[in-house]
């Protein structure tokens, strides 16, 4: 039996615990944003879906598998309410409590299973994918559509981040092309929620989500934020962006 409990608090009934968050390495907000929210990132995500798909071989997509798997990245800008969304709104409040003094958004992406046969997701911590040392970060899963096993919802082990604050050992798997950090037998807390419900995890927080077996797409939206700019010390490049957070 699973040893883990999944605990859901509604952004209208109580405030994020940043001591839980940091023993556990994540948190779930039930009704993390507003039916209006929900459906400008539906809106912007179906419009994204209508373009070409890439068919993961490129370097920026690689982690995608064709219409099994998409990564719609970094195009909040051309959606103005999903930019406010991000900067101004729910998600960037929410971030902002556990992000001190300062909070900018790092990366963005809608992340959608397909029907029938929609890729899983390998364990593994966002961090690994950084490729270059930097302070941890957090992400903010947005769930488009209700989220159950049977579409591939997410799974997450819990993480004390003061004792285990560091990035596992990860290997690359071309066949799958993702990053996977860990191979053992714990099945993790499995996040089933309704459409709005948001799921925060630390960028330390291993997690994976299963495949899609129903008729239906399985969206998310994925942003990321950090406590300062993520740049690589090398170059002084930013790995995504870096946009200050409105406080609210």
């Amino acid at each position: 039996m699973n040893r883990h409990k999944v605990s859901f608090c509604s952004e209208f009934a109580k405030p994020l615990d940043a001591r839980q968050f940091q023993r556990e390495g994540y948190a779930i907000v039930e009704r993390g944003i507003s039916e209006s929210e929900l459906a400008s990132l539906r809106q912007a995500c179906d419009t994204l879906l209508a373009e070409p798909v890439d068919d993961g071989g490129g370097a920026r997509h690689r982690i995608g598998l064709g219409k099994r798997r998409r990564f719609l990245a970094h195009r909040h800008e051309s959606f103005p309410k999903v930019e406010n969304l991000l900067l101004k709104g729910s998600v960037a409040s929410l971030a902002s409590r556990l992000l001190q003094p300062e909070c900018y958004l790092f990366n963005e992406q809608f992340v959608v299973k397909g029907a029938g046969d929609g890729a899983s997701f390998a364990w593994h911590q966002d961090g690994a994918y950084v490729g270059f040392d930097h302070q941890p970060y957090i992400s903010i899963w947005i769930a488009l559509d209700d989220a159950n096993v049977e579409n591939g919802c997410l799974r997450i082990i819990p993480r004390d981040l003061e004792s285990r604050g560091y990035i596992d050992r990860h290997r690359w798997s071309e066949e799958s092309r993702e990053l996977c950090g860990y191979d053992g037998e714990d099945s993790g807390v499995p996040v089933t929620c309704a459409a709005g419900a948001v799921v925060l995890f630390s960028s330390l927080t291993l997690h994976c989500s299963g495949r899609n077996a129903t008729p239906n797409l399985r969206r998310a939206f994925l942003a990321q934020y950090s406590k300062e700019p993520i740049s690589d010390p090398d170059t002084g490049k930013l790995k995504r962006f870096a946009k200050n957070v409105s406080r609210n």
